[in-house]
């Protein structure tokens, strides 16, 4: 027997072949996918690893929420979202990509002006400029030894904006903490040096995570796949 729409080809690898082309289509990558992360961190690693997954699976759509908030992304309906922190949720799928220190960076002139610290104790003599995403109160944590020490600092500059606090640093009119992602670029430029990295806490993970399902999407999948990849090649410190 014969397939009519090919003739000469029979009936049973016409099918198979039929089977294979529709798995294959299923398989591919489709929809719209749903991801979220911070905003300096989805700008810089997220949005370029999104624009290469686009090209590569032009059948996929993407809505990304980069903000400086925790995202339910159950509730929310995110598939994927970029976690800096220790997680809470055990109902969440999450795979560790890489780590980010808090570093305390000035610019160069700044600590030619009012000296480098060499203790902890020794910010309080400084001007902070304070990130209030990652530092919500007038004080830095630092360790000494196995000791957690908690020093208050003197803010000239309070801000909730990233891009912003990091300018006055580098501009000389502070100190700042900041994670080690941020910054990473002007300490390589010359334009900020790191401090007092000897007492720095314990680094923060990043971490890849998706509500937990046996039915993972393709889609949710080959994204999650292609993040994992690129964030673990990506220097984040």
């Amino acid at each position: 027997l014969a397939y009519p729409g090919i003739p000469g080809l029979p009936i049973a690898l016409a099918t198979r072949m039929s089977e294979s082309m529709l798995n294959s289509a299923q398989s591919q990558p489709q929809g719209k996918l749903a991801v979220t992360a911070s905003v300096s961190f989805g700008r810089r690693y997220i949005a370029p690893i999104m624009d290469e997954f686009l090209r590569r699976y032009p059948d996929v759509s993407a809505d990304m929420l980069f903000v400086d908030r925790v995202v339910n992304i159950v509730e929310e309906g995110f598939d994927v979202a970029v976690r800096i922190g220790r997680l809470g949720d055990s109902s969440l799928v999450a795979v560790a990509v890489g780590t980010v220190r808090r570093v305390i960076c000035a610019s160069p002139q700044y600590l030619r002006r009012h000296g480098t610290p060499r203790l902890p104790d020794e910010v309080r003599k400084q001007r902070c400029v304070r990130h209030i995403g990652l530092n919500p109160r007038n004080e830095w944590h630092f360790r000494v030894g196995r000791r957690s020490v908690v020093v208050p600092i003197d803010c000239v500059m309070t801000c909730n904006e990233i891009d912003s606090s990091i300018a006055a640093c580098v501009n000389g009119l502070g100190m700042g903490m900041f994670l080690s992602y941020q910054v990473a670029p002007y300490r390589k430029s010359g334009r900020l040096e790191y401090v007092l990295e000897e007492f720095e806490t314990e680094p923060l993970p990043v971490q890849l995570v998706y509500p937990h399902s046996k039915l993972l999407s393709t889609k949710v999948r080959a994204f999650a796949d292609a993040c994992i990849k690129g964030l673990r090649r990506a220097r984040l410190d």
